[in-house]
C-alpha cells in the first residue's frame, strides 16, 4: 500500500473488505451447513434412542409372560389352555404395538422420498372426513367444505391424506371422555391459497410446551412415539405449506394448514 495515492489506497482497501467480507460469507455458510447437520445427527440419534425405548417397553414384559407361560405348563398343565390364551392375547397387544412404532417410524423416514403430483385437496378432505364421521369415542365430526369444484395443490395423496387424518383424529383424542365433542373441519380459498381448519373443543394446549407441538418425540399422550405432528407439518412443508395452531385451554384448539393452489 506504501506508493500509492489516496484514492488507490481507498480502492484498495474497499477491495480488500470486499474480499474479507464474502470470505466471512463463505464461512457462516460452511458453519450453517455443519450446524445443520449436526442437529440433524442429533435428532436422529435422539429418535434411534426413543425408538430402542419402545422397542425394549414392551419386549420386557412379553419375555416374561412367556416364561411364566412355561412354568405354568409345568406346575398346572390342567389350567395351561385358559392361562395360554389370555397370555396370546397380550402378546398380540405387545406385537401390534411394536407394528404401530415400526410404521410411524417409517412414516417419519419416507416423508420426502415421493415425489409431489397435482393433487385435488377437496377429495382428499373429503375422504378424511367420512373416515371418522363413525368414530368410537361419539365426537361429532362435521364439514364446512363449501367448494363444489376440485383444488389442486402439489403434493402426493397418500400422504396429504395422513395429514388430515392425522389432525382429525388429534382432534379427537384432545376432547374428554366425559365431555360431548365436536370437531370441526372446513376449507376456504383464495385467489392464491386453500386454507383448511381442524377445530375441537377440547383440553387446549398448555403454554408451556405449545413451542414443542411439532418436535418429534414430544407427545403429550400415553402412548405412541410423538410422530405425528412430526410427520404432518413435513408433508406440510414439502408441499410447500404452512401449519399453525391457534389454541387456549379448556376451550380447545384449531389447527390451520395453508397450501398454494395450482392451476
Amino acid at each position: 500500500i506504501v506508493g500509492l495515492n489516496a484514492i488507490e489506497r481507498y480502492k484498495f482497501l474497499i477491495g480488500q473488505l470486499v474480499s474479507r467480507y464474502n470470505a466471512m460469507v463463505d464461512e457462516l455458510v460452511v458453519s450453517a451447513e455443519k450446524l445443520a447437520r449436526s442437529e440433524r445427527e442429533t435428532a436422529w440419534r435422539d429418535m434411534a434412542r426413543s425408538i430402542a425405548h419402545e422397542i425394549k417397553n414392551p419386549l420386557t414384559p412379553m419375555k416374561l409372560s412367556i416364561q411364566a407361560a412355561k412354568r405354568k405348563q409345568e406346575v398346572d398343565p390342567e389350567h395351561f389352555d385358559e392361562y395360554f390364551n389370555h397370555t396370546a392375547d397380550l402378546l398380540i397387544e405387545q406385537i401390534e404395538n411394536l407394528a404401530r412404532i415400526a410404521t410411524e417410524f417409517s412414516d417419519f423416514a419416507k416423508v420426502t422420498a415421493e415425489g409431489p403430483e397435482r393433487v385435488d385437496i377437496i377429495g382428499r378432505l373429503r375422504n378424511a372426513v367420512s373416515l371418522y364421521i363413525h368414530n368410537p369415542e361419539g365426537v361429532i365430526v362435521q364439514s364446512e367444505i363449501e367448494v363444489n369444484q376440485p383444488v389442486y395443490i402439489l403434493g402426493n395423496e397418500k400422504q396429504l391424506s395422513q395429514v388430515f387424518n392425522n389432525l382429525i383424529r388429534n382432534a379427537i383424542q384432545a376432547i374428554p371422555e366425559d365431555q360431548m365433542g365436536f370437531v370441526n373441519v372446513s376449507l376456504t380459498t383464495t385467489d392464491m391459497n386453500v386454507e383448511v381448519r381442524v377445530k375441537d373443543n377440547g383440553t387446549g394446549v398448555k403454554p408451556e410446551i405449545q413451542s414443542r407441538m411439532f418436535e418429534p418425540n414430544f407427545t403429550t399422550k400415553n402412548s405412541g412415539m410423538g410422530l405425528g405432528l412430526a410427520i404432518t407439518k413435513s408433508i406440510v412443508t414439502a408441499c410447500k405449506g404452512d401449519i399453525t395452531f391457534e389454541t387456549e385451554e379448556g376451550v380447545g384448539t384449531t389447527f390451520i394448514v395453508k397450501f398454494p393452489i395450482i392451476k
